[in-house]
């Protein structure tokens, strides 16, 4: 019986402090939602394996600080990332006008071979904040 073929994938979480990067990582690997809020030091990670057709994947989901004072970690950090996962809160305007930097950031300290085909995935987080929403984004029609 053939054994199922393994891949690691490294993916980097960043965005600004406070939109939720943690809580999205720890729902995505654990079910489990917080209502207390602990900033991130420097950064953590977790790891979450998937069957896909024959292959068994394991996500290693690096959720970053998102403190200024951080940054400077970047290149350890995102070295050898897979993809990256930008992060704002739809009810924070500045959080989602800082994804540029985090971007050029990221791009500038992992060095990736290709930037331009390197994959970005963009949350916007924090959508059951109520009726605060300051960010709205349409990509499929010019009606918004």
């Amino acid at each position: 019986m053939n054994k199922p073929r393994r891949a690691l994938l490294k993916v980097i979480v960043l965005g600004d402090s406070g939109v939720g990067k943690t809580s999205l990582m720890n729902q995505y690997v654990y079910k489990k939602f917080s209502q207390q809020y602990k900033a991130t030091i420097g950064a953590d990670f977790v790891t979450k394996e998937l069957q896909i057709d024959d292959k068994l994947v394991t996500l290693q989901i690096w959720d970053t600080a998102g403190q200024e004072r951080f940054q400077s970690l970047g290149s350890a950090f995102y070295r050898g990332a897979d993809c990256c996962v930008l992060v704002y809160d739809v009810n924070v305007q500045k959080s989602f006008d800082t994804l540029n930097n985090w971007h050029e950031e990221f791009v500038k300290q992992a060095d990736p071979v290709d930037p331009d085909a390197f994959p970005f995935i963009l949350f916007g987080n924090k959508i059951d904040g109520g009726s605060s929403r300051m960010v709205y984004i349409c990509m499929l029609s010019a009606k918004c």
